[in-house]
């Protein structure tokens, strides 16, 4: 095997070890949150020594930022991947409320680790520069959708203030289902059917009221 080959290889071993250590992390967030997660309780996770822990990370918040970076390179990978499905804006914006409500990256356990991070926000700086621009981005994704609809259906209120209130509504119901005590895919339907009635109330020939149209 050629050198530049096994440095391929080795490269792509760590990148694996790395991503198997950051999912054990979300996994102890999800269950202790970040004051309770230790390298140890990581380590017992990834089945694996606390020395390569402590090799890959060197301290417990390098690992909580590289846990919190790719929880945020996920969501934006899946909101791209939902989205861009769907040519038209009704289309995007059904897929945004089918990823934040009850997909595969915003389960019980991914929101119980965001909003983890949320809570240290206040305290911590690059925690909420990643969310301020995660936001950031979120809105400049959902403006656009908004607009369109509104070419068609003119609202009766900014198209700023109808995407940051969606953005909003999606926020507290991440929150209301960590304090619904897991209530299971009935409140993810209800949450859902929520989002769409906001939307109907400013865009009632694109969104139905409150059914929910997944199978």
């Amino acid at each position: 095997m050629s050198t530049p080959d096994r440095k391929a290889r080795d490269a792509e071993k760590v990148a694996r070890r790395r991503q198997s250590l950051i999912e054990a992390a979300i996994t102890v967030i999800a269950a202790k949150g970040l004051p309770g997660m230790t390298l140890a309780d990581v380590a017992r996770e990834a089945g694996c020594g606390y020395g390569l822990v402590s090799f890959h990370f060197e301290s417990k918040e390098r690992l909580l930022l590289a846990s919190l970076d790719a929880l945020v390179e996920e969501y934006r990978a899946a909101w791209h991947a939902r989205s861009d499905a769907h040519a038209d804006a009704a289309g995007k914006l059904e897929a945004l409320i089918d990823l934040d409500l009850g997909s595969d990256v915003a389960d019980d356990r991914h929101i119980a680790v965001w909003t983890a991070f949320w809570a240290e926000t206040s305290r911590n700086a690059d925690y909420r520069a990643r969310f301020s621009d995660l936001n950031s981005a979120y809105l400049a994704r959902l403006e656009p959708l908004i607009a369109a609809l509104a070419a068609t259906e003119p609202a009766a209120a900014d198209v700023s203030l109808i995407a940051g209130g969606l953005s909003a509504l999606f926020d507290g119901l991440w929150i209301d289902s960590q304090i619904g005590g897991g209530r299971g895919e009935a409140d993810w339907t209800r949450a859902r059917a929520t989002c769409r009635a906001y939307l109907h109330a400013f865009f009632p020939g694109s969104f139905g009221p409150e059914t929910d149209p997944r199978p």
